[in-house]
């Protein structure tokens, strides 16, 4: 992959990476309840903030790894940081599929179900074609060796 190849897969990486941060606080805003109190039993912080939350550091590792990827751009760090990239892609997946937090929201109709979670699903499968575009462009160069 060449280098100009390679930060434009960045750029695009980093983008991915923002929108997995923003959709659940600023495009398709989740409920927040974050301010109800921890150990309350009374008033229990619900599941969907925690999958905000869990959305919003794994968009802060995807921007990590397309900086990454823009600054360095060595075929090493291609094929570690595209493995990075799938791995990441199905935790986002997970999240969003209520196998990581257990179910955030049972209204069919809220924001969350129809919008954050269908959104943060499409974008995770694009990082983890991202992901699987640096390896196989890595192990194909290592072949023509």
């Amino acid at each position: 992959m060449t280098n100009i190849a390679s930060r434009v897969v960045a750029v695009i990486v980093a983008v991915l990476g923002l929108s997995v941060a923003l959709i659940p606080k600023y495009i398709f805003p989740i409920c927040e309840s974050g301010n109800l109190g921890f150990f309350s039993s009374y008033s229990p912080i619900m599941r969907c903030f925690w999958f905000g939350r869990i959305e919003l550091f794994m968009g802060g590792l995807v921007v990590l790894c397309g900086l990454t990827l823009f600054f360095r751009p060595t075929p090493d760090s291609h094929f570690a940081i595209g493995a990075l990239l799938i791995g990441l892609g199905v935790v986002i997946i997970l999240v969003s599929m209520n196998v990581v937090i257990g179910s955030t929201c049972g209204h069919k109709g809220s924001l969350c179900q129809i919008g954050t979670k269908p959104a943060e699903r499409i974008i995770g499968i694009i990082i983890i074609i991202s992901g699987l575009t640096l390896t196989i462009s890595n192990i194909k160069r290592y072949k023509a060796k």
